[in-house]
């Protein structure tokens, strides 16, 4: 290839990158045009578009699809009222990946603002957004799937998003289902949680309520937990107020504890805590016939730090 046709190439490779990065930074500025680009493209520049809409960090991490035409994208349009704004959701065909929320505010000139990206892990579970009106404000509801595949744990997490604000934050998560195959070393337990939103004197509250089944070998103890989760009127985000064991509210537990409990955050359960909140069923392994089942709680107690439910257990497990 002469020198004259290679420079003639490298051109045309260049004024079609210039090209087509210019079609993104003219799309991004539209949520439809962008949602139609999205559909007729199945590999584009994400760096290109993060760029346009002026996002936060110089790259776009971890893009969901658009690399490569064996994995593009899919886009769904949400519009919302009260504020006019619509939400652009770019899906990809494979798993583990993120699915990216895209808002846009419609302003009064007629024009689109960018206002903000979040992101939902899709690893299997069935994909969920919705948005239910409260007091007529508009509050989106995402779920992310943060299970791991492979090490028998599966967990939902949703995050709730008060479209009126300007910020596209969380303003109250919680872990919608969870569950621990894997028992032999600890307590295991599945969690499963629904909420129910009330509002008296500006005050906003959410009795969030846990179901959960504390699991082992030889035994499988069910309990529910209640948390009340306050936020004022003008408040940004739900603050845990107060907990409980037991739908009848009589018996206090640390909101710390309930937020463990519930797989809040990033802390789990002490053995210690499981412990405590397991005990009436780990108290039936202890006194009942099977040795295997005996031998797993020894060695969960080998491994908890002394406390009166694990002298409790021991002294069952020592009687004859």
């Amino acid at each position: 290839m002469s020198r004259f046709a290679a420079a003639l190439l490298l051109s045309s490779i260049a004024a079609a990158q210039s090209a087509n990065q210019s079609d993104i930074a003219v799309a991004a500025k539209d949520p439809l045009k962008f949602a139609m680009y999205i559909r007729t493209h199945q590999v584009f520049d994400w760096n290109a578009l993060w760029n346009a809409l002026g996002g936060k960090d110089p790259q776009m991490k971890d893009p969901p699809c658009g690399e490569t035409k064996d994995n593009p994208c899919s886009a769904e349009i949400v519009s919302v009222w009260n504020p006019d704004q619509v939400i652009v959701i770019v899906q990809g065909a494979q798993l583990n990946v993120n699915d990216v929320y895209l808002r846009y505010f419609h302003e009064a000139n007629g024009n689109w603002r960018f206002a903000g990206e979040r992101r939902a892990v899709f690893n299997g579970y069935p994909r969920r957004h919705e948005i239910v009106q409260v007091d007529g404000r508009p509050i989106l509801k995402i779920s992310s799937d943060c299970s791991q595949p492979g090490a028998d744990f599966t967990e939902e997490v949703e995050d709730w998003f008060d479209l009126t604000e300007p910020e596209l934050e969380p303003i109250f998560s919680f872990t919608a289902n969870r569950n621990e195959h894997q028992v032999k070393e600890n307590v295991g337990r599945t969690v499963s949680a629904r909420t129910a939103l009330t509002q008296s004197a500006g005050v906003e509250t959410i009795d969030l309520v846990l179901d959960v089944d504390f699991l082992g070998p030889g035994f499988d103890f069910e309990a529910i937990y209640v948390g009340i989760y306050d936020r004022p009127r003008a408040g940004k985000q739900f603050i845990l107020s107060k907990a409980y064991s037991g739908l009848d509210r009589r018996t206090a537990i640390p909101p710390e504890d309930f937020e463990v409990l519930a797989g809040i955050g990033d802390r789990e359960p002490s053995n210690e805590q499981l412990l405590a909140y397991a005990l009436p069923g780990l108290q039936k392994v202890a006194a009942g016939s099977d040795a295997d089942a005996k031998q797993w709680l020894r060695s969960i107690l080998d491994n908890a730090k002394e406390t009166p439910e694990k002298r409790s257990l021991l002294e069952e497990l020592g009687k004859p």
